[in-house]
């Protein structure tokens, strides 16, 4: 894996961190609760001795116990031989996710909208807009709040707020010259206003003063609107992809 990869890998574990995380012959496990894969899952980080079926089992063990389903996470970057392997016991592939990168030096510009603001912690405000928008509940927000809480890298929320009610949000968190950029999101009655580009400018403004160089983010594959939206930023640069397998039955 070249630096620029690995480093988009190590922003966005440190942008979204997991309450529990076990190392494991070159395999890092993620334990957290609630709905996200992201941080309910396994994923490759080096290389390993132990046995394949005996590290399986040791997942297995170790997610039961946890009552969560054994979801592993599988990048294209990865050695073919996992992936088949769970196919072969019954994982189904979910969600192909796209990892894109923009370079700072010649960002997308344009006049930002007034309203736009950027702090160093979610306010109750940004957390209830979270909430609402992406339809979690309350025990889902209180789970994110504590894992914004994890959070020890340079980190801001941002906002656009229209008639002092916030229409969209982000946060981005900095890693050696890397911003990842997460939770993008627009109120859905105000979209294709310009709302999310604005917030991501500003965003951007935000991280270049803290040293970052890039910025990287996480999208489906199949979500055309933000695609869409990301191109036009600058986020023309693919660096892997990634899904996820689940044994089949188990959400």
């Amino acid at each position: 894996m070249d630096w620029l990869c690995q480093c988009a890998e190590d922003a966005g574990f440190n942008a979204w961190p997991a309450h529990k995380e076990v190392f494991h012959d070159g395999w890092l496990i993620r334990l957290a609760g609630g709905e996200s894969r992201r941080t309910n899952s396994v994923s490759v980080i080096g290389p390993s001795r132990e046995p394949l079926e005996r590290k399986l089992a040791y997942c297995r063990r170790l997610y039961e116990a946890h009552h969560l389903p054994l979801t592993f996470r599988v990048r294209s970057l990865d050695a073919p031989a996992l992936e088949h392997h769970l196919e072969q016991e019954g994982f189904v592939a979910h969600d192909q996710t796209l990892t894109l990168f923009l370079d700072l030096g010649s960002p997308a510009t344009g006049d930002g909208l007034k309203g736009f603001y950027i702090e160093a912690k979610p306010s109750r405000q940004w957390l209830s807009a979270h909430q609402r928008f992406s339809g979690s509940s309350q025990a889902q927000t209180q789970l994110r709040l504590r894992q914004f809480e994890l959070i020890a890298l340079p980190c801001a929320f941002a906002a656009v707020k229209d008639r002092g009610k916030i229409v969209s949000l982000a946060y981005g968190v900095v890693h050696e010259r890397i911003m990842s950029v997460q939770s993008v999101a627009t109120d859905p009655a105000r979209r294709q206003q310009g709302y999310s580009r604005a917030t991501l400018l500003g965003l951007f403004a935000w991280g270049v003063a803290q040293g970052a160089r890039g910025a990287c983010l996480q999208v489906l594959a199949n979500n055309t609107p933000a695609l869409a939206l990301y191109r036009r930023l600058g986020f023309d640069r693919e660096l892997y992809r990634y899904h996820y397998r689940v044994r089949c039955g188990l959400s």
